[in-house]
Order: C-alpha cells, then structure tokens, then sequence
C-alpha cells in the first residue's frame, strides 16, 4: 500500500468499552497515528479529560471537532439523557462527523454538527487546509508558523461562542482545539465566560499563552495544565494542554 493509498484509507474504529465501544470513522489524511493500533497514540490527551471530566447527561461543546473523536468518546460516556455539539470547519470533516454519528448506538448521547469556525465576531475568514496533517488545518491570518504549509484554502463562515448559546444548549464542559485562534475565540464568548461558565480543556498555542491566561483570570478561572498521567498542576499561565475551571 503507497502512502497515497495510506492517506485516501477510510475506516471505522472502534473507540474503548469505557467510552462505549462506538466506532469513529476516520482518515489518515487527518494525522497518520489514526492508524496504528489502539488510541494513546492520536487521542491521549482527548481520552484523560473524557474519563476525568465528562460526565452522565452533561451537555459538551467540542470546537474545532476534526474527526469529531472527543465528540464520539464523550457521547459515549455521557449516554442518551445528555448531548453533544461539534463544530468543525471543514466540510469535508463535518461530513465524516455526521456519518460516525449517524451509525453511534443508542446508548450514546446525540451528536449534533455544525459546520463553521469560531472566531469573535460573524463573518467569512479563509481556512487554510494542511499540507500534511489536517489536524493542523486552521484559519488564515490569525497566528505566525513558518512550518505551516497550506495545500488549499476555501471561504468559511465564522460564528461566536456566545451566537452558539442561542442554539445550542449551555455546556458544561467545553473542549477547544482552533489551532491558534484560541484568543478569539475566547474574546467572543463573554456569556459562556461569566454566564454558563463551563470547564475548559484548551490546546493553547505558545504566542497566545499569555493573552489567553489574562483572559481566564479576568472571568475568574484557574488554570492547570493537564499532565499525562491524567492528574492536573495548578499553574500561572496556560500551557499547550490547558484546563480551565471557573473559580
């Protein structure tokens, strides 16, 4: 098999017993280590906060959702009394997110997607597709990374956090992994900050990890980083793996 044929490769795997044994479809063409055995290797981080934050009926948010893996994991832990919202720019993984939650058994929470960007105003942004990783996608003239190759860029809609409120409803746990859009993302959810003011777990780009620690102690949150043992170290300012809880 050519790494063309490794990349185009489709194919529904099976999540852990704890997170319901559903199957998720996913691609290589998102990040290879999808394709070795088992999860540690592509979804590690994704796996501790489930286990350690999620719980039965809670509602949860997965911004910058991918292959929608937080979103199955959870739906599965929190079963059918909860539910869960996926947001993801690029329709051509809102798609495979909608296939992998129309086959989830009924055990599992309902998954409901969205195909947009968050950002802190409504608009259209350029979305930059990844070269090699489509984890790595991300919107166009928002942060500095000279390894950042763009394959292709396509228009997408951008909506805010707090515009999400009023058609979703209030998360307990949000999940945000938006490549270094973290800022504004945060700058246009004021409501779900000093409002609903759920937990966070924020990939935080390193030029952005001062702002956004600014931004969470002005609402009163404490940071931690997430270790990967699963435990949490109560620390000043974010780290690439951040939980936020509201103070």
């Amino acid at each position: 098999m050519t790494i063309r044929d490794l990349l185009s490769f489709q194919y529904r795997k099976k999540l852990p017993a704890e997170f319901g044994s559903g199957r998720v479809l996913v691609t290589g063409r998102s990040d290879m280590r999808v394709l070795k055995p088992g999860w540690t290797a592509c979804a590690h981080d994704l796996m501790l906060v489930t286990r350690s934050i999620v719980e039965k009926d809670m509602c949860v948010w997965d911004i910058g959702s991918n292959l929608g893996i937080l979103s199955a994991m959870a739906a599965g832990k929190i079963g059918p009394g909860g539910s869960v919202y996926a947001l993801e720019a690029d329709p051509e993984y809102a798609r495979l997110i909608n296939l992998t939650a129309g086959k989830l058994p009924e055990s599992y929470a309902p998954v409901t997607v969205l195909c947009a960007a968050i950002a802190d105003k409504r608009g259209v942004m350029t979305f930059g597709v990844a070269d090699k990783g489509h984890a790595r996608s991300k919107l166009l003239g928002i942060s500095d990374d000279d390894d950042f190759k763009v394959a292709s860029q396509k228009q997408v809609v951008t909506v805010t956090g707090d515009e999400l409120l009023e058609y979703w409803s209030p998360p307990a746990f949000v999940k945000m992994d938006v490549e270094g859009a973290e800022l504004l993302a945060l700058s246009g959810s004021q409501r779900l900050l000093t409002e609903i003011r759920p937990i966070f777990y924020l990939e935080v780009s390193p030029q952005n990890q001062t702002e956004v620690s600014k931004l969470l102690k002005s609402n009163q949150y404490e940071i931690f980083h997430l270790k990967g043992d699963g435990s949490e170290q109560q620390v000043d300012e974010c780290t690439f793996y951040t939980i936020a809880r509201p103070g």
